[in-house]
């Protein structure tokens, strides 16, 4: 089937978020979504990942993924069609695409995290292995590079990562593919049912039907990290006990965490057949409790799937492997991206709706699908710094004396094509010159060009417009936008360019992909998505509002004298955020 190399549903607001005033008794000021960690399960609005959002998804399709179809249905067969070191590329690549992140090694660092010694760290990786050795399980590949990631990278030792499933036996399908200290295979601890995680503990599940039990090291958090990996099955029809959207992806895949209470010897999940049920315990503490949150990625091996039901081995190929934080929305965005388009098997109970809608989100919130191809994705947008241009005026150099930048912030055009000393938004306006960061100015020509939007007089020292409009290089500084069109390595703010003044900088070599502003004190966090474009004047604008409002409160409540300007009051405020 032919796709779209990159099929990006929608280019949104990564994060915006001011949080430094809370030193100052102003508390969070939340933009568009919480930052949410919480030993105690889902809370609506809570972030799994402060750095990724909780609507990424990545998929990578890859026909190459599969030297052959398998020759039968048996587990050596499926593991023997699949080439190991193109899923570990493709999955390092993927996981740079969801962390936005230009190396593998920054990437995975960012998707995994721990509040302790990663020496003393425990991982459990939750696999499907119903049917044992027949069964449509995920692909021994995947796993080991999961587990090669954690031991090489983390230096976690194998014998603290444990795969898992508590409802079937893992050992007889992994064991013979696992070891603790050969690394050609997976190096980890297969469990068999729950019994390496210290068994199964009562678990109070309000939508079971009967007695329900959890695995024992996760509910009482010896568990650090979770991965939740799964396989694509079909599940359920109408009239059935299995309303689960017509899937079995990675929620359902823990139904294998929590099972009947008293089978662990021979488990069963019968008790969480409802759709409620399974979304209550994708709420619970055992799978989002922790801080950071214990689960912290969520696969699905979509490499060979079951088209006509969950019960048998695999029977059809697929070719893709899907990839994101949260589990609702990777199962959501896999259901309706890979289950009805590719494999026409769409939900027969209109329940898919409620993956995302019973965490928060409104059905008709956009999920950021991400699907490539090897050699056509997208270009990496690191949140820490864009590239190539971005400055273009700045975001607080407002034209009027002390405005502090709620106007003028950052110019109007991608990447500089129409900043041009305009007034207002477009802005630029009180930036000092009148080519700030456009075409027709000094900015230099075109997106991430020579000198676009970072000219010697672009958001430099005539910057700031007003004695207090942010500093004396609140646009930006005399480097803002840098030189040779590499987004420059000072930031949007300058010296003392406000709460979210002056520490990030622009990536080069990109050509005008993303910008990202972020306060010196931890306050405002601003990424934009894009493809080549830099996306900045809208979150600039935004940014500079903010800033200026925030300028103004903390003034409010820290009345300075006539000696004592308005940055001082900040950079007070700053000392205060940080002890």
């Amino acid at each position: 089937m032919a796709i779209n190399p990159f099929q990006k549903r929608r280019d949104f607001l990564k994060t915006a978020a001011v949080g430094a005033a809370g030193a100052v008794g102003l508390g969070a000021l939340r933009i568009e979504r919480v930052f949410a960690q919480t030993t105690g399960g889902w809370v609506d609005g809570m972030q799994i990942n402060p750095a990724i959002d909780n609507k990424r998804v990545i998929c990578c399709h890859d026909t190459t993924m599969l030297t052959t179809t398998p020759a039968n249905t048996s587990f050596t067969s499926q593991n023997t069609a699949v080439d190991a070191t193109k899923v570990a590329a493709n999955l390092d690549e993927m996981a740079m695409q969801l962390a936005q992140k230009t190396t593998a090694t920054d990437a995975w660092s960012t998707i995994f995290r721990s509040s302790k010694p990663w020496a003393s760290t425990k991982v459990a990786i939750k696999t499907n292995a119903i049917l044992g050795i027949n069964g449509n399980h995920p692909r021994v590949a995947i796993i080991k590079k999961i587990c090669d990631v954690f031991v090489d990278q983390f230096k976690v030792p194998a014998a603290n990562i444990i795969l898992y499933d508590a409802n079937s036996d893992a050992s007889t399908c992994y064991t013979s593919y696992a070891s603790l200290t050969d690394a050609t295979k997976i190096r980890a601890t297969v469990s068999k049912y729950g019994q390496s995680l210290n068994g199964m503990k009562a678990a109070t599940i309000t939508s079971a039907d009967r007695a329900i039990s959890v695995v024992a090291d996760l509910v009482d958090g010896v568990i650090d990290i979770l991965v939740d990996i799964a396989v694509v099955k079909v599940h359920s029809g109408p009239g059935t006990s299995y309303s689960f959207g017509s899937c079995s992806l990675c929620m359902k895949n823990h139904l294998g965490t929590f099972i009947n209470n008293g089978t662990d010897a021979n488990p069963s999940s019968t008790g969480l057949h409802t759709l409620n049920a399974i979304l209550e315990i994708n709420k619970h503490p055992a799978i989002l409790g922790g801080n950071p949150v214990r689960q912290q990625l969520c696969i699905v091996d979509s490499l060979l799937a079951n088209g006509n039901g969950a019960g048998g081995s695999f029977d059809t190929r697929v070719d893709r492997i899907v990839m994101g934080t949260f589990a609702p929305t990777v199962d959501y965005c896999t259901a309706t991206n890979i289950m009805a388009t590719v494999m026409n098997k769409p939900d027969r109970n209109n329940n898919l709706s409620k993956f995302i809608t019973s965490f928060g989100y409104a059905a008709t919130d956009v999920m950021d699908w991400n699907e490539y191809v090897p050699d056509s994705a997208p270009p990496i947008n690191p949140k820490d710094g864009g590239a190539g241009g971005s400055g273009g005026g700045g975001n607080s150099g407002a034209g009027g004396s002390g405005s502090g930048g709620n106007s003028g912030a950052g110019g109007s055009g991608n990447g500089g094509n129409s900043g041009a000393g305009g007034s207002g938004n477009g802005g630029n306006s009180g930036t000092g010159g009148a080519g700030s960061g456009g075409k027709s100015g000094t900015g230099g020509t075109g997106i991430g060009g020579a000198s676009a939007s970072g000219g010697a007089n672009s958001g430099g020292s005539n910057a700031s417009g007003g004695a207090n409009s942010g500093g004396s290089s609140a646009a930006g500084g005399a480097s803002s936008g840098g030189a040779a069109g590499t987004g420059g390595a000072a930031s949007n703010g300058g010296t003392s360019g406000g709460a979210f003044g002056g520490a990030a900088s622009t990536s080069s070599g990109l050509g005008g992909s993303s910008t990202s502003a972020k306060g010196s004190s931890g306050g405002c966090n601003v990424a934009v998505g894009g493809r080549g474009t830099a996306r900045w004047g809208v979150m600039l604008a935004i940014g500079a509002l903010v800033a200026g409002k925030l300028r103004g409160l903390l003034a409010r409540q820290q009345p300075q004298s006539d000696e004592q300007p308005v940055e001082a009051g900040i950079d007070e405020a700053k000392n205060k955020s940080s002890k």
